[in-house]
């Protein structure tokens, strides 16, 4: 049986008022369109970074897209406080390393990203620097038949080392690290 990804949720809609237009727009340009509105209310801003000794660690890395999609991947809801040790070496070499296994090993790859945020650490009491970083990616060939699935996580300090686990075992730490009793990122046909 084919491998198909279920995604559930609403469709997206401006983080600011609802009432907006829902594409995305850079921070200039809005604030230019409505000036008297705070636009990091809801979501991190430029500002939140600066100074901070953190990166802006991308989610879904702009290294695994071509032209114009790679431009989405710099939105601030993409980004998360990276520690710029991990980012800029473990993490990255990681990143790197699976664009080149997907690239010619698979028709196609479903990937999920996430954190586990922090329980008390924040960028200027504001954005939650995550404790850990991880991901997961399920490769499937042209008939939609799972080859491979790749899983890691990174923890998020200058210790620069990546975590290669099964999906099973990202599972497990999803459960342990979120203090709860099931994680289920791909159907089992990934696994």
């Amino acid at each position: 049986m084919p491998f198909k990804p279920r995604i559930k949720g609403k469709s997206i809609t401006q983080l600011v008022n609802n009432n907006w237009q829902g594409g995305m727009q850079d921070a200039y340009r809005l604030s230019k369109e409505h000036p008297n509105v705070y636009l990091g209310v809801d979501q991190a801003l430029d500002e939140d970074y600066k100074s901070t000794g953190f990166d802006r660690g991308h989610l879904n890395p702009n290294g695994h897209h071509a032209g114009d999609s790679r431009n989405a991947t710099f939105s601030l809801t993409n980004i998360v406080p990276q520690n710029r040790i991990s980012n800029q070496g473990a993490w990255r070499l990681y990143e790197e390393e699976l664009a080149r296994m997907f690239s010619t090993d698979c028709a196609t790859t479903f990937v999920v990203v996430g954190t586990v945020p922090s329980q008390n650490s924040k960028l200027k009491d504001r954005v939650n620097i995550p404790d850990w970083v991880w991901s997961a990616y399920c490769c499937v060939n042209n008939n939609g038949m799972p080859l491979k699935s790749v899983a890691a996580t990174s923890l998020n300090t200058d210790q620069n080392k990546v975590n290669r686990l099964t999906l099973r075992g990202l599972h497990m730490f999803l459960q342990d690290q979120m203090y709860t009793e099931s994680v289920q990122i791909f159907t089992d046909e990934c696994m």
